[in-house]
């Protein structure tokens, strides 16, 4: 079976199965066999409604899975990224020299800020 196929799978029943099969568990402890019939009978999306009602059960349990083995809970899902480009009417430049005091600015304060920690550490220990 491929990769894919399998990460679909995956991914289905961690986002549909796990909560619905809750929902369905939590209804049974409640009330029996009455509140999980009504589940599926007293709405015209059943599915979603059992769905939305076990999210935060189900939630709990990615969140341990994931703890156990990381993405076992939470699969990756694959995205496809794209970049639209734009314009480059919108640069900013720099001279020589402003772009040397810029970065010897930024030195200053990256060396005021290294003293400072190195201050701080030796304080506390």
């Amino acid at each position: 079976m491929p990769q894919k196929s399998i990460s679909s799978y995956h991914v289905v029943f961690m986002e549909t199965v796990l909560p619905v099969g809750l929902a369905i568990v939590n209804r049974a402890k409640k009330g029996l066999l009455g509140k999980v019939i009504d589940g599926f009978v007293s709405s015209d999306l059943p599915i979603q409604k059992l769905k939305e009602e076990g999210s935060e059960d189900a939630k709990s349990v990615r969140m341990k899975l994931d703890q156990i083995i990381p993405g076992l809970g939470n699969p990756v899902v694959e995205v496809k990224v794209s970049v639209n480009p734009k314009s480059v009417n919108n640069e900013v430049s720099f001279s020589d020299t402003e772009l040397s005091n810029i970065l010897n600015r930024i030195e200053s304060r990256m060396n005021s800020l290294k003293m400072y920690l190195d201050d701080s550490f030796k304080s506390t220990h």
